[in-house]
């Protein structure tokens, strides 16, 4: 039987015909002469007939690119466990499309607002607070510039990487297009993370060149960024060119002097790197390279390892980006998208394909909840925010504590509220409606890291269930399977692919990237041929409504409050203290949907001291970032391992999740009788979680 679902939104007759995906539902019925009545068939469409879906985007979403086979233009004919260098089969680029393939392209409406944390709820500091605000025009002039400056000057050539180490801000949008215009790979790290967690990520891939500030900011205080940048380009070789900005400044000047040693690295100013680039052709010489080629490296943690460096290609991104924001987030040229987020989330990398639609990308450094819970929303009026990207976690703090954004500020220009990172309860919904506006769309979807993109989400011609993620991405050919590989309708499953999509990343950086990224996502059932993806979601599908649940995460990978890491980052710095012999790191799931992370130590010495624990919450802290930092530390006398020698993770995770002990498989555990500690633990028990929480 399908589990309950309540009603929390129905579109009109009209909604329907004025929706996105309604249009160009019809003009794909004209096109190839074909019925589809609503959604759901134009799904059912999108997975069975590939290569006339991906083409249909193409078209219909005004992509920019020059097809290199007149026959083919998604080659779904491999399975999809092999990286098919044909897959799209096309010349493209990234950056000519965010900026020329839309109404607004070289226009005088605003392209880009970026802001920091304001120092007051006061008018004055809210109009300060706005560092830069970018048109169209002056966007495309920004990158003409910088591209022209990384070609000519830093001898960036198509596939070399450019990588920051910074706070959100403008110059990040600047420099990540004017590299992709180039044909150059971006890759990203906000200012807040420790020197370990950059350098596990950007040695992998060697930059040439990165882009950093003097400070960023965070709950009223104003963080230097020198002292950990120094000791990350001591181990960073690669990098030639050093760009500072000013992030606090208004002309982008930086406010302290460089390091005296300089380590053998050209420092500059953010405003002599555009200064550079003023001789610069008066086009832009947009790269065109495969669609298959290096767009961009994000990273993804797993339970082994350092950081996954996944590599996404050029045309997975354009065609996953512009299908989504086109035909799912139904994003027009007169949108402003303000989502919440930092250069260590795939959402800014995703944000920033809003222009591709010609709405502009709205870039905020700092914290939601500084210097009062109003930040957002009274930056939402003052600019006419159209659209807010908002953790589940953000507005179960904003609910707990009885805050009402409507109160104080006028938000019926605020279309939509889009939810990603966590699962979003119920409740919640009911609470925007009744706090932001009755109309307001309730946009929650779930992607991820590694396709920077969409599995599941919205589409204005459909009801919204509450907890419910209204759709399956259209192409994507999403199931719930059993352990034994077969689809699960109305009960949990492991949420699959079956079939190719564009937006599949291309490897993962560096030698044997191939090996580790099919071991990655395409071995979960060996069983089953060809093999399929699986993403570590579990889920349920509706029989009725074609919607689906996510229940959370089915592997080790942990997701509190919406922030996915690996717990190999967090080995890597415990195992590094003298006091501990061995830990454990898994998340345990909240009474309200969310994830707290939970640390297992099994000291040197017992018992576990405060001072031990002290020691470890610090060493994250400074290695990582407060966000890694775990919920508990608890003591432990043996951690749990595999015959073969593998932390069992998930086995426990599942355990303190409430899993039946009896009905596990422990046929690879070492000590089976040492997994029964996690088993109603008295220290993670639930009643009091959780806490109110302080604005």
């Amino acid at each position: 039987m399908p589990s309950t679902r309540t009603l929390f939104w129905t579109p009109t007759a009209q909604d329907i015909d004025d929706a996105p995906d309604t249009k160009f539902r019809l003009w794909v019925n004209q096109r190839h002469n074909l019925k589809l009545r609503n959604y759901d068939e134009l799904h059912a469409w999108s997975i069975t007939a590939l290569d006339a879906f991906w083409t249909a985007v193409y078209d219909y979403c005004g992509v920019i690119g020059e097809r290199t086979d007149p026959n083919t233009f998604f080659d779904a004919s491999k399975p999809m466990e092999t990286i098919n260098r044909q897959l799209i089969r096309a010349n493209m680029n990234y950056a000519e499309n965010m900026l020329l393939s839309h109404a607004n392209a070289r226009s005088n409406k605003r392209a880009v607002l970026a802001f920091v944390e304001p120092k007051s709820m006061s008018s004055n500091d809210l109009d300060d607070c706005l560092m830069r605000s970018l048109t169209f025009e002056e966007l495309y002039q920004q990158v003409r510039f910088v591209a022209h400056t990384l070609r000519t000057k830093f001898d960036i050539k198509p596939g070399d990487r450019v990588a920051t180490f910074s706070p959100s801000n403008a110059e990040a949008v600047v420099l990540c297009l004017a590299t992709l215009a180039v044909g150059g790979v971006w890759s990203s790290c906000p200012s807040e993370f420790g020197v370990t967690a950059v350098l596990e990520r950007l040695e992998q891939i060697e930059p040439k060149v990165l882009l950093t500030a003097d400070y960023y900011k965070y709950n009223g205080k104003n963080f230097p960024v020198y002292t950990k940048l120094e000791e990350i380009l001591a181990k960073l070789p690669s990098v030639k060119n050093v760009i500072v900005v000013g992030q606090l400044s208004h002309d982008r000047e930086p406010q302290v002097e460089y390091p005296a040693d300089k380590q053998g690295k050209t420092w500059m100013s953010w405003n002599e790197m555009v200064r550079l680039g003023k001789d610069a052709p008066a086009e832009i010489q947009f790269e065109r390279v495969s669609a298959m080629d290096p767009v961009w490296i994000l990273y993804s943690s797993g339970t082994t390892g350092k950081p996954k460096a996944i590599v996404h290609s050029v045309g997975g991104m354009i065609l996953g980006q512009k299908m989504v924001q086109n035909l799912h987030n139904a994003t027009t040229s007169e949108d402003t998208q303000l989502t919440f987020t930092t250069l260590g989330w795939m959402m800014w990398n995703h944000m920033l394909s809003v222009l591709g639609c010609g709405a502009c990308m709205a870039a905020f450094d700092g914290s939601p909840f500084s210097p009062s819970a109003s930040t957002i929303w009274a930056l939402a009026e003052k600019h006419k925010i159209t659209i807010l990207g908002l953790s589940p976690r953000y507005l179960q703090t904003l609910e707990t504590n009885g805050y009402i954004p409507n109160k104080e500020f006028d938000l019926r220009h605020v279309k939509q509220v889009q939810t990603a990172g966590s699962v979003l309860k119920p409740e919640l919904y009911d609470w925007m409606r009744l706090n932001i506006h009755k109309d307001v769309w309730v946009n929650n979807g779930t992607g991820g890291t590694d396709i920077c993109s969409l599995f599941i989400g919205a589409v204005r011609s459909k009801p919204i269930y509450h907890g419910e993620l209204t759709c399956m991405a259209l192409g994507m050919d999403l199931q719930a399977w059993d352990e034994d590989g077969n689809p699960v309708i109305d009960g949990q499953g492991d949420m699959v692919i079956t079939k190719p999509f564009p937006n599949m990343p291309i490897g993962f950086w560096g030698p044997g990237g191939e090996k580790r990224y099919h071991a990655a996502y395409f071995e979960a059932y060996p069983q089953k041929q060809p093999a399929v993806w699986t993403h570590g979601d579990w889920i349920e599908i509706h029989s009725l409504t074609k919607g689906v649940l996510v229940l959370g995460r089915s592997d080790g990978v942990l997701n509190p409050a919406g922030v996915r890491f690996g717990s190999a980052e967090i080995y890597n710095v415990v195992e590094e203290i003298e006091e501990v012999e061995d830990c454990l790191a898994i998340g345990q799931k909240l009474l309200d949907g969310d994830e707290r992370f939970i640390l297992f130590v099994k000291p040197k010495q017992t018992p576990l001291g405060q001072s031990v624990t002290d020691k470890i919450k610090l060493a994250i802290r400074t290695s990582l970032s407060p966000r890694h930092v775990p919920a508990k530390i608890i003591e432990l006398v043996k951690i749990p391992y595999t015959t073969n020698g593998k932390r069992l993770e998930v086995t426990a995770k599942k355990l303190v999740n409430g899993h039946d002990y009896a009905k596990l498989n422990l046929s690879s555990a070492e000590d089976p009788e040492c997994l029964k500690v996690f088993v109603d633990h008295p220290e993670l028990r639930l009643v009091d979680v959780p806490e109110k929480s302080k604005l």
